[in-house]
């Protein structure tokens, strides 16, 4: 084995090495750890990315061109080093033993399909790596799947993270890129929850839809917004109304509507997403999370068509202060 262990499924994931499995990782490895709903999955750790770089036959020009980065060519700087990382071999062994942990997630299922993204040290670092670059839907081909790594991999440098660790006063090769690989849920309905920490009456904000998860997506179906007070025992009178949205009201029970429904498509502006059982389920994880936890966190989440709630992704918000796009341009469909 070329390097100890730089491979783990997620649950084997040591959540205070965010420098080896990336922030991502260690978060849904945490959230696992305390008994959430999180897909089955692996972590191709940073390990793996540097000893990448270190045999590419690219890497000297690599290092070069990282000396030399500048505001005046980043752009085209960033494209070249990305270029180098996409269009190099993956070294024979490595790229085997990659095969190997992916196989291991279809072998059940061979037509199981798989999500792949980044998890990066993003701490101190820069933003952009994590703000949806790289995420890869409805894989199960692995050698697709490594291709689609490298470009996980390529995403450290792209010329929005470079000007991140400029303008920060970092070298241009401080971020360093994990990969997860975890299989995708059947989605009925998705969507994602900020979950501030603090006083328990802060207000936990709920972006959903049905089936397709789409973040403020131009061509996508606007999401259902749903404010709630979660210091409430039941979901009571709502916070503000408007009479567009009577019908989508008129399915939550009306001794239980602590909420704000905020305008979404007008087509189904009678069809709320979420019925008053899942709002319900995702208050109560709102109150656990803030209760096991020291900071807030951004929850991507599913329901499956057995109503069972999945976690599939963890942002801590304390991180990620200014980040308000997760997963942007993302779709997760039924499979």
């Amino acid at each position: 084995m070329y390097e100890s262990q730089p491979i783990l499924s997620l649950s084997e994931v040591d959540y205070a090495r965010a420098d080896t499995f990336g922030d991502r990782a260690c978060s849904l490895s945490r959230l696992m750890a305390r008994g959430y709903h999180v897909p089955k999955g692996i972590v191709i750790s940073t390990k793996v990315f540097k000893r990448y770089l270190n045999t590419t036959p690219g890497t000297k020009r690599i290092d070069h061109l990282i000396e030399q980065v500048n505001p005046a060519t980043i752009v085209e700087t960033a494209q070249e080093i990305q270029d180098l990382i996409n269009y190099s071999p993956v070294p024979m062994q490595m790229a085997n033993q990659i095969a190997t942990a992916i196989s291991s997630l279809l072998d059940k299922s061979p037509s199981q399909s798989l999500i792949v993204r980044t998890s990066a040290n993003v701490e101190g670092s820069s933003r952009h790596v994590c703000s949806g670059r790289g995420v890869h839907f409805h894989m199960n081909d692995i050698t697709q799947i490594i291709r689609v790594v490298k470009n996980c991999w390529a995403s450290a440098y792209t010329a929005d993270v470079l000007k991140d660790l400029i303008n920060v006063g970092l070298p241009p090769d401080s971020v360093w890129v994990a990969v997860i690989v975890e299989k995708m849920v059947r989605a009925e309905v998705s969507g994602k929850m900020y979950i501030e920490k603090g006083d328990k009456e802060e207000k936990i904000h709920i972006e959903s839809n049905w089936g397709a998860q789409v973040h403020q997506a131009d061509e996508g179906i606007p999401c259902d917004h749903i404010i709630i007070d979660p210091s409430e025992n039941k979901i009571g009178e709502p916070i503000e109304t408007f009479n567009a949205y009577k019908l989508k009201i008129s399915q939550i029970s009306p001794d239980n509507h602590q909420l704000e429904i905020i305008e979404n498509d007008p087509a189904r502006r009678n069809v709320l997403s979420l019925d008053q059982q899942k709002i319900s389920t995702l208050t109560q994880l709102a109150r656990k999370i803030h209760d096991d936890f020291e900071v807030g966190y951004m929850i991507e989440f599913v329901f499956d068509e057995k109503d069972t709630l999945w976690l599939l992704d963890a942002v801590p918000l304390s991180i990620h202060k200014n980040l308000y796009k997760i997963g942007q341009s993302s779709t997760v469909t039924s499979i």
